[in-house]
């Protein structure tokens, strides 16, 4: 049954020691990520998870996009947090595990001008220069306010779609996002997962999945 191992830290060694690196090298490619480490800004948390509890997950990461909206009215765009789920077996498990929560939430976090990313477990992936990142060494979720004329090139390669939405987005209008896609208040999300996939389709693309 999926469950927290650390609700909110500063420090993601609490989490995993590989991720103290993982983060610099991430600060050295994000010139918003260091002055948000250094004020206390980014956050990590840690859940036990495994395949089956996709549901459960997506309503997890919803909980924690609604914590950053409020924390964001009083920081601005330095807010972050990142959500690390511990469980899965391999790269492609946690890959799969990852997939469907993050894409529906996504989606529905566009247009407030959220950015929700997904990083699994020794994935090997390169930066917008080109430069191979450092693989992390646990999956995780990054939430954290999206800029659309630095996040542009990214997702008009991989999801042209939400990169539409984010670049006509206002600025966070305090809209409740289920009820604005579902027309009905929504006091359990997990309860719609499966009803918000069918609504949002993964793209058949290989660098979409």
């Amino acid at each position: 049954m999926m469950h927290c191992v650390v609700s909110a830290t500063a420090d993601p060694a609490e989490i995993h020691p590989g991720l103290v690196a993982h983060q610099q090298d991430m600060i050295a490619r994000c010139p918003y990520l260091g002055p948000s480490v250094q004020r206390g800004l980014t956050l990590w948390s840690a859940y036990q998870a495994a395949p089956g509890e996709q549901a459960d997950l997506f309503a997890m990461l919803l909980g924690h996009a609604e914590e950053l909206r409020v924390a964001r009215r009083s920081t601005g765009i330095l807010a972050c947090r990142n959500i690390a789920v511990l469980g899965p077996k391999d790269q492609e498990e946690a890959r799969r595990l990852l997939q469907w929560p993050a894409w529906l939430a996504r989606n529905l976090y566009a247009p407030v001008r959220l950015m929700v990313g997904r990083f699994w477990t020794g994935v090997e992936l390169t930066d917008s220069r080109g430069r191979a990142m450092l693989p992390p060494p646990v999956a995780f979720f990054s939430l954290r306010t999206a800029i659309p004329s630095r996040d542009g090139l990214f997702l008009a390669e991989k999801v042209p779609q939400v990169m539409e939405v984010l670049a006509q987005a206002p600025p966070d209008d305090g809209r409740d996002v289920l009820r604005s896609v579902l027309g009905h208040e929504v006091a359990d999300p997990a309860a719609v997962y499966h009803h918000l996939k069918a609504r949002f389709p993964v793209p058949d693309t290989p660098r979409a999945r």
